[in-house]
């Protein structure tokens, strides 16, 4: 019974604040509180953080949603406020961004060329001798 109502406990403060009046908007801000990384638990989204700060920005992506402010423009202003590690979806932009989305391509597909060139390079790789022709060796 206790750990019953202690899971309870633990939902109803990391739902906290008052929720929107408009289904949509509501149903937007938790999308967007999904995205967004509790900077005191770091690997945890402000929706299931039970944390002081995590409530604060719930309530901090509420308003900003009832303010009419777009998904981007939120992002942005926690990205800008907290630096882009708040973020689960990092952007792709500038230099960084490519650098993140892009090297587990091209690291894939170098490992793909290596292996292509370790099989094509050596078709007597596995170390065999060849038999010598006694007439091409000059025997004795």
């Amino acid at each position: 019974m206790k750990a019953v109502l202690a899971a309870l406990l633990v939902l109803f403060a990391a739902e906290g604040g008052a929720q929107l009046d408009d289904p949509k908007q509501e149903a937007r801000a938790q999308d967007l509180m999904r995205e967004i990384r509790c900077v005191a638990c770091e690997n945890e989204p402000i929706s299931n953080s039970g944390s002081d700060i995590a409530a604060d920005m719930r309530d901090r992506v509420r308003a900003m949603v009832a303010d009419g402010m777009s998904d981007e423009e939120i992002r942005d202003w926690f990205s800008e406020r907290y630096g882009e590690f708040v973020l689960f979806r990092p952007s792709s932009e500038g230099p960084g961004g490519w650098l993140l989305w892009g090297a587990p391509f091209v690291l894939l597909i170098a490992g793909g060329a290596l292996i292509f060139a370790l099989r094509r390079g050596g078709s007597n790789a596995s170390g065999a001798v060849e038999p010598v022709d006694p007439e091409e060796a000059g025997s004795p």
